[in-house]
């Protein structure tokens, strides 16, 4: 319970300043203390709630007509993603999100990014990918959308308001695609309610280091969070 606090803790002024990556950080270290199923039906409706807290205003500067696209063929694929982690031997599970992780944070430090066109097409396809990954991994806000939105030549406010708006509609799709699969028993839902609150305090105090902490120290250091997560995952 400590170290998923600790986890949760760090995780939550991760995606409170930058808008995502709190899910890619807490996933592999819950995966290794619980399961992947699990672990992702504990972080998906934790993540929601801290979500909330800085939604309304995220919601203000999404630029529609680029989310909906996304969202909506996301939404789909999701689910088969979910298929996939929910009947796949979860040791292999392991290996498959450690590689994951490793690949899209190097991609991130060496700067790559979409500079293909960007129409409906490219979003729908954006959707499917990052759908079909959210699903199948459980990390809300999958870097393949990050790595899309960020590409646009929108305002910093705009990017982070797509991101965060596609990643919670994606949890709630998980959520969903989990409770029909009785993911949620006592137990599970006990651990969420503990350790929610961490996290939801922690997005708050990351929305407010958003506005004064240096964006390259902080990426440093998330950076080097995700590479130990994703050694760990292909470790155990």
């Amino acid at each position: 319970m400590l170290i998923s606090a600790f986890i949760l803790l760090v995780s939550g002024l991760i995606q409170g300043y930058s808008g995502f990556g709190g899910g890619t950080v807490s996933v592999p270290i819950l995966v290794i203390l619980f399961d992947p199923v699990i672990a992702v039906g504990i972080i998906t409706p934790i993540y929601i709630f801290g979500a909330a807290t800085i939604l309304p205003n995220a919601v203000r500067n999404v630029d529609w007509k680029e989310v909906l696209p996304v969202v909506l063929s996301g939404s789909l694929s999701v689910f088969i993603g979910l298929s996939f982690l929910i009947n796949t031997d979860p040791n292999i599970m392991k290996r498959v999100m450690g590689l994951f992780i490793l690949l899209t944070t190097f991609i991130m430090i060496f700067g790559g990014v979409y500079r293909g066109p960007r129409n409906i097409f490219t979003s729908v396809f954006a959707g499917l990918a990052t759908g079909g990954v959210s699903g199948g991994t459980g990390i809300p806000g999958a870097p393949i959308m990050v790595m899309y939105y960020l590409a646009a030549k929108v305002p910093p406010a705009v990017q982070r308001g797509n991101i965060l708006t596609t990643g919670s509609v994606f949890s709630l799709c998980i959520i969903l695609g989990l409770a029909q699969n009785d993911i949620y028993d006592h137990k599970t839902l006990l651990l969420i309610f503990i350790l929610s609150p961490v996290f939801m305090v922690a997005t708050r105090v990351g929305q407010y280091l958003f506005k004064v902490a240096p964006i390259n120290w902080f990426k440093r250091a998330a950076y080097s969070l995700l590479i130990f997560a994703g050694l760990i995952l292909l470790a155990v």
